[in-house]
């Protein structure tokens, strides 16, 4: 592990220990939020200022991009006086702009065969499960975006779980990428059930605590991918040096 990603990962599992600990001070109050919110756009700065030198890497600099959208509309908004119409759909339409632009990066030698049925089965059967439970709560828009983000995310934790066997990415860059994307799934099922459950709208620690104890992680995570020297296997990885 490069210096720079020993850093990457000590500051952010730090700020993940403090946003957890200002949740637990102020709850939903500003304060918490805006630490929240200010982590999060750090992580893109962060990303973006990171040397990179695979197109892949530049990708997820985007991918960090929509989750500046998403969490303005999910976490900003609420510092303000007044409600912001329509802005839990527009941090949807975030989150799907991230992870298809993930979905896009990490499809290399995709293919639909029995292993990605395999891979992908898990995510449906939780998410399905998940929706049926929230169905009634859904309202207008958020039903059918709430079906596009499902799928979407099932094929986003597949095709960074698949990582691990198609064989184009280093092991070591699969593991962090499939362990980023399920991490990132199920903190995604608690947000779900903030968004929709009356029983889970209010402040719950807990509930707060998994969010960002797998959120910032999973994302971090994928920065140590955006600073990772050595991005390919085989044959592409000795072209790539070669060059």
């Amino acid at each position: 592990m490069r210096n720079t990603q020993r850093i990457i990962l000590a500051v952010y599992l730090f700020l993940t220990l403090v946003i957890i600990f200002m949740d637990t001070i102020y709850r939903d109050d500003n304060p918490a939020l805006y630490v929240t919110f200010a982590v999060r756009v750090s992580m893109f700065i962060t990303v973006v200022a990171i040397k990179k030198r695979y197109m892949e890497q530049k990708l997820i600099a985007l991918a960090f991009a929509f989750t500046v959208i998403s969490d303005y509309f999910f976490v900003f908004v609420y510092t303000f006086d007044k409600a912001v119409s329509n802005s839990q759909l527009f941090g949807m339409i975030g989150f799907i702009g991230a992870y298809l632009c993930l979905i896009i990066t990490f499809r290399k030698n995709f293919k639909i065969g029995k292993a990605e049925l395999i891979t992908i089965a898990p995510f449906a059967v939780i998410f399905t499960v998940l929706f049926l439970s929230l169905q009634q709560y859904a309202e207008g828009v958020m039903y059918p975006a709430g079906i596009v983000l499902g799928i979407i995310l099932c094929i986003f934790g597949m095709t960074m779980v698949s990582t691990l066997f198609r064989g184009y990415f280093s092991k070591r860059v699969a593991w962090l990428l499939a362990i980023a994307g399920c991490m990132m799934f199920f903190s995604d099922l608690f947000v779900a059930l903030a968004l929709y459950h009356p029983d889970f709208k209010v402040f719950l620690l807990w509930r707060e605590i998994v969010v960002v104890a797998t959120y910032v992680p999973a994302w971090t995570l994928l920065m140590l991918v955006a600073s990772e020297e050595h991005l390919y296997a085989g044959i592409k990885a000795i072209n790539t040096i070669s060059d």
